[in-house]
Order: structure tokens, then sequence, then C-alpha cells
């Protein structure tokens, strides 16, 4: 039996699935950033000044420690913006979990409401056959 909220419960559960799609893939942005701030922090760590040489050598590891530094601070803004926006797919996904379970409810009721109809026709159609038998068998 199609309830009027068949319709709707399909739309709701293609939202939902679109938003769980879109959950997933901020959860992957932001464990991408954190794995690539995490390999930042250890080239960062992996580089050192030396400790003789020449002075163009001493600027050439100094220059990669600041681009270093730089790379590092992207990574903790997209890390950022990666954080953000799963926050934000995490509370759509909420609200499309909730519309979906709304409908999901409603159809549910009135399933439910229509059985319980039909076991009232039924019930009365039981009646009038069990007056009709015992009426014929008077006769």
């Amino acid at each position: 039996m199609k309830s009027k909220y068949a319709p709707l419960v399909k739309l709701k559960k293609k939202n939902l699935d679109s938003a769980e799609r879109l959950l997933i893939s901020a959860n992957n942005e932001f464990a991408a950033a954190s794995e690539s701030l995490a390999s930042a922090y250890d080239e960062l760590s992996a580089m050192s000044l030396p400790t003789q040489g020449s002075v163009g050598e001493f600027t050439q590891a100094a220059a990669m420690i600041h681009a270093q530094h730089q790379t590092i601070e992207q990574c903790q803004n997209r890390l950022q913006r990666a954080q953000t926006n799963q926050n934000r797919m995490r509370e759509h996904y909420k609200a499309a979990m909730i519309d979906f379970e709304k409908f999901k409810y409603l159809e549910i009721q009135e399933m439910k409401k229509h059985l319980k109809h039909l076991k009232v026709q039924e019930a009365k159609m039981l009646d009038e056959i069990g007056t009709m038998t015992y009426k014929s068998e008077e006769l």
C-alpha cells in the first residue's frame, strides 16, 4: 500500500544519502589535511641548520626552514577549513536525518491507521456474515 508520504520519504532518503556522501567527503578531506600537516611537521623536524660551511648553505637551509614553516601554516589553515566544513556537513546530515525520520514516522502512522481501518472493516464483514449465516440457519 502506497501512502501519501511515500514520495516524500523517498525524497528525504535521497537527501539523507546525499548528506551522508558529503559528510564522508568532508571526513576524508579532514583526514587528508591532518595527514599533510603531520607530514609537514615531520619534514620540518628532519631539517637542521648546518653547523659549518659557507654562508650560502646557511641561508639556503634557513630559506628551506622558512618555506617549511609557511607550508605548515598553509596545512593548518587547510585543516581548520576542513574541520569547519566537517562540522557544517555533520549538522546538515543531522538535519537531513531528522527530516527523514519525521516523514518515515508519519508514513508508518498512516499505514497503521489504514491497517486499523481494514481490521475494523473485516470485523464488520465477519459480523455480517455471521448474522446472515445465523438467520439462514433459523429458516
